[in-house]
Formats: C-alpha cells, structure tokens, sequence
C-alpha cells in the first residue's frame, strides 16, 4: 500500500492548483476566491467540485460555480434540517405520551419498568416459535435502560434538568415527557423499534404513516439525513443505500428512490400531518431556481426525468384535514402559468 505523500498548500497554491485543473476566476476573483477557502476546508470544497470534473482532475468552469452549488446545499440543509426537527419534536412527543399511558398505573417513573413497554419477544429459528427472552436478558436490558437515561441526563445542562432535580432532591430519574427532551433522535427512534406492536401502531397512525415497519424505515431515512446536516455533509446528492421503495415514495415514478429528493417526499408527506400549515415557498422557490439554471444536475439531485414538475407537484403548499384525512391544496398559481 502506498504512502500519503500530499503536502500543506497554501491557499495561494490551492488556488493555483485549481487554475492548473482548469477553473478559472473571471467571475470571482482569485483573491476572493482566497477568502472563500480560508472559510471553507480545501477538501470539503472539493467534494462540490467532483461534480463538475470532465475528466480526473479536470475542469473547465468557472469558480463561481462551485459557490453557487456550495450556497444552494447549505440553504438546502437548513431547511431540511428545520423540517426534520418539526418530525423529530412530534414524533418523540408522541412516543413519550402513549408509552406514558401504557405505564400510568405504576406512576411518573413507570417506564423504567420496561416490561411493560418494550416487546421482549423474538423469533426462534430451531423451535420456529415465538419466545420470550431469559430473565437476566431481561434484567441485563433494564439495566442497561436506566444507565443510558442517566448518562443523558448528567451530560444534559438545561436549567429544567437542574431545576427539577432541586426541587425532587429524592429522586435519581426524570418522568418520561421531561426525558424525551433530554435524548437524542438516535435513542428515541430505537425505543421506537423496541416498543410493544401496540404503541408502534399508535405513533404510526398519530403519524398518518400506514404501518409501523414503515414508520420505522422512514424514520431510519430521516435519522440519517438528520446526522449529515448536523456534521456539515453534503446533502444535495446523496444516496442511500437501500431503496425507499415505500408507499410515500412509489406515487412519485420520476423520483430516484435512494435519492434525497426520495427523502423529502417522506419529510412533507409527514409534515402534512405534523404541520398542515408549514410554508414550502423558500424551499420551492430554492430548488426551482438553481435547477432552472443547472438543470444537468436534476438527476444527480433524484428527478430522474430531469423535469421539475415534480418538485412543483410535492411542494405545493397543502393542508390537510386530520380528523377527515381531506386534503385541500392551495395552488400556488405562479408555477401552473
């Protein structure tokens, strides 16, 4: 195996590097050019760059390129990442309050008796029967429970936290609906997928998603993306390795379904139900206006008919009727002329 041997380049010579590549400055100057990489790491630049390589390490573009894709995945992420937040909010919320219910009679703290929430069955290949697992499995699980929430809740520095603590100066946990504050989307979700087939149907159908199994694809989907904005990834083009070939998705046939358009589908068909009144307009108006100028990239995006109708179709602005599940769209009449 070979040995690294790239040295420091000064940002003078990065540029250089990328004039000797074959990108060129006219638009953007060469030293504004040195402030934009100053700000942003080389190699995360370039990841933006690949897209427009003619062949390894070539280029014939302007830098001013790169930017405008660099500024559309950031504002892309952002809104993204606001969308996933609303379903996050919602979904833990809701989670927290139907395995509340489900443990109401043992009191606030009733949850940590997982139990009575959480499905301890599984499928035995050699008996091909359903079994419970072993009593210490059990008990190891509980265990293992109770030190996860409360390593979240030491390392957590809300006010409420230290608050609730002052006050309660009894207690070594917190009730489930102030925990669910405290914990990540990552734990929620696998409480999610460990809990009772009777509170998976609830969140699901409080979630208008059809099934609980897909509910729990989506929300590893959603998850996911989640954790790419959150650590700068890029978003605009990225693939997932399993197809979302699930109900939401499959109405949409221009859609690539390992797409993140394929993604978006699922976080407004959500949004429809979580927030009937959520404005696309910036989101919208974002895609249809970089794509109407580099509509090359539609299919790296996920369009696979390189059209943005159906980005025009998914974002319309809509609301929907909960108890009739009626949905009444509001035509946004500037992209039907």
């Amino acid at each position: 195996m070979s040995n690294y041997t790239k040295n420091f380049k000064t940002y003078e010579e990065q540029i250089e590097l990328m004039k000797d590549r074959g990108i060129k400055f006219n638009v953007i100057s060469e030293l504004e050019a040195e402030r934009v990489i100053s700000n942003i790491n080389y190699y995360k630049f370039s990841g933006y760059m690949k897209v427009f390589e003619i062949s390894s390490d070539k280029y014939d573009l302007q830098f001013s390129k790169f930017i405008e894709l660099y500024e559309f995945d950031r504002k892309f992420s952002r809104i993204v990442f606001e969308m996933i937040e609303k379903i996050e909010i919602s979904f833990k919320t809701n989670l927290a309050y139907f395995i509340s219910e489900r443990t109401k009679k043992i009191g606030p703290f009733g949850y940590l008796n997982t139990l009575e929430w959480k499905d301890y069955s599984f499928y035995n290949k050699k008996t091909r029967k359903n079994e419970m697992k072993k009593p210490h499995e059990i008990l190891k699980d509980k265990l293992e429970f109770k030190k996860k929430i409360t390593e979240y809740t030491a390392r957590n520095t809300r006010g409420c936290i230290e608050s609730y603590f002052d006050k309660y100066k009894k207690e070594h946990f917190i009730p489930l609906w102030i925990l669910i504050e405290v914990i990540d989307f990552g734990m929620a979700t696998k409480m999610y997928e460990e809990s009772v087939k009777d509170i998976q149907d609830k969140v699901s159908k409080k979630l208008n998603i059809s099934t609980n199994k897909d509910l729990d694809f989506y929300l590893k989907s959603l998850k996911l993306i989640r954790n790419i904005v959150a650590h700068n990834g890029i978003l605009w083009n990225f693939k997932l390795i399993s197809r979302l070939n699930k109900p939401l998705i499959t109405q949409y046939s221009d859609i690539d379904d390992k797409s993140i358009v394929a993604v978006l589908v699922v976080i407004v068909e959500v949004l429809k139900v979580v927030d009937s009144k959520y404005d696309y307009s910036e989101l919208r108006d974002l895609i249809i206006n970089y794509f109407t100028k580099n509509p090359e990239f539609l299919y790296k995006f996920g369009i696979k008919n390189k059209k943005l109708d159906t980005i025009k179709k998914l974002l319309k602005i809509e609301t929907r009727n909960k108890n009739m599940g009626i949905i009444n769209k509001k035509i946004n009449k500037k992209w039907e002329r």
